[in-house]
């Protein structure tokens, strides 16, 4: 029986598993199982205009919205960190690349040798070049691209959270405006009322209880007033914190109409959740920056191999010199093996492998999670619309009795008194209907917000185009 030496075997043992380290960590391909229609697709008329995902709030067609959302757009403070983030993200990108190129130092110092007789100025020149072998290289830049794509999903995110904050605030703020003037016209028809009250008690026509009834009714209404006021000054300080700005535009307090939808075509498709999500689009860069730093510590079994260059020249700076000058070149190859910490990085290897598996199970999650929300705010903004109309039935049934009350009270025969109920039950449908649209415009905001609509940065809008 042959027998090799030892020596010889682990050189053999080490080539056989350099060729195994070849192999390098591929990214798992990502499920994308994903229903082929929505189950809470909104009932929309077959002429209803489509929206369009990162325009969406022009849908309500205010001018001034659309002036909002392009401000806090160019103005937004979280919107510039974000940007930031990203140009440093690929700022760190460069770094990535530029470290498995040849790195050259130079470098000067003095010695002494040891009988302290002689000085030397000392001028290196030293360089290497990682080569970045099984798969080293390949993890870092899997961890590099994770970190653009994660940046950039935080840039949508933000995108994303702070126009859908911008299109609610000023909901909230015209909702609320509009409400104030229905509260107040309450509180004017109740004044109305007392007056009218004044002349029919000493007629004997109502009682004093009447009138304490009515004064209590009259300053309930003054109380409700407090609320769309509260709502109106915070919508105002949030649309300033949100277009980078100390104190709201004087212009903001003027009444506007509450902006409305009507029938809307929403024509996204759950994999359009795929481009469009940020979530989705973190849980991928998750998953890829698992693969690298799998990458990374596969190649750690292994051994990192380098290039090296190094020139020494000395001087002698004393007058006891032996030799006046010299030099010394060296190159050759710089090899770390793994012997002595072998099982401790093997060890690591083994929980990016559980990193992954783990990434995967949270990307599954998402997935999950986006087509929930997703058909939430479908079914949500349905059953808002649906309510809207009922109300403005009601509201449109209530107004024609009021136009009628009006005409028999010209014609003499009723009185204004009568009519007071009538006005009063009108104003109050119009306050369910406020109400009821804004909350038909905040759950339009959600669905959208689900769908990932916002518009794109100027650079990647420019990058798609291409």
């Amino acid at each position: 029986m042959v027998r090799f030496p030892v020596i010889l075997r682990s050189t053999c043992s080490l080539a056989l598993s350099v060729l195994a380290g070849c192999a390098q960590i591929e990214t798992p391909t990502l499920p994308a199982k994903l229903p082929d229609h929505w189950a809470q697709a909104s009932q929309a008329a077959p002429d209803a205009p489509a929206v369009d995902l990162h325009g969406w709030w022009k849908t309500f067609n205010d001018p001034v919205l659309n002036q909002l959302v392009a401000r806090a757009v160019s103005e937004n403070l979280t919107l510039a960190q974000a940007s930031s983030r990203l140009k440093q993200a690929h700022a760190l990108t460069r770094q990535t690349d530029a470290s498995y190129l040849p790195q050259l130092s130079l470098a000067t110092r003095s010695s002494e040798e040891i009988s302290a007789t002689d000085t030397f100025f000392q001028v290196s020149l030293d360089g290497i070049w990682n080569l970045g072998l099984f798969g080293e290289r390949e993890g870092a830049e899997k961890q590099a691209k994770a970190r653009i794509k994660l940046a950039r999903a935080d840039q949508q995110a933000a995108q994303v959270t702070v126009v859908s904050e911008v299109v609610r605030h000023y909901l909230e703020l015209r909702a609320a405006q509009q409400q104030i003037q229905t509260l107040e016209a309450l509180v004017a028809l109740d004044q109305k009322a007392l007056a009218l009250l004044d002349i029919r008690i000493p007629n004997h026509l109502a009682s004093p209880d009447q009138r304490l009834q009515l004064q209590a009714r009259r300053a309930e209404t003054l109380a409700r007033l407090t609320q769309p006021r509260q709502i109106q000054a915070r919508a105002e300080q949030s649309l300033a914190a949100l277009l980078g700005q100390t104190s709201p535009d004087a212009t903001w307090s003027t009444v506007r109409p509450l902006p409305r939808i009507e029938q809307v075509s929403v024509q996204q498709v759950p994999s359009d959740l795929l481009r469009t999500r940020p979530d989705i689009q973190q849980a991928e860069a998750e998953v890829l920056q698992s693969a690298g730093e799998l990458g990374l510590a596969h190649a750690n079994l292994y051994p990192r191999v380098a290039l090296g260059i190094s020139y020494l020249y000395a001087y002698n700076l004393t007058q006891y010199e032996k030799v006046r000058s010299n030099s010394v070149p060296m190159i050759g190859p710089i090899i770390d093996l793994p012997i002595f910490d072998w099982g401790q990085r093997k060890a690591v290897e083994k929980a990016q492998k559980h990193a992954m598996h783990a990434a995967l199970n949270g990307y599954r999650q998402v997935l999950l999670d986006s087509v929930a929300q997703t058909e939430a705010a479908l079914a949500a903004f349905g059953l808002e619309q649906e309510r809207v109309k009922q109300l403005q039935q009601a509201e449109a049934a209530l107004d024609e009795r009021a136009q009628r009350g009006l005409t028999l009270t010209g014609l003499g025969l009723t009185s204004q008194w009568e009519q007071l109920d009538t006005q009063r039950d009108q104003l109050q449908a119009s306050l369910q209907l406020i109400s009821a649209q804004a909350r038909q415009g905040l759950a339009f905001v959600a669905l959208y917000k689900s769908l990932g609509g916002a518009p794109l940065p100027a650079a990647r809008a420019k990058e798609k185009h291409t």
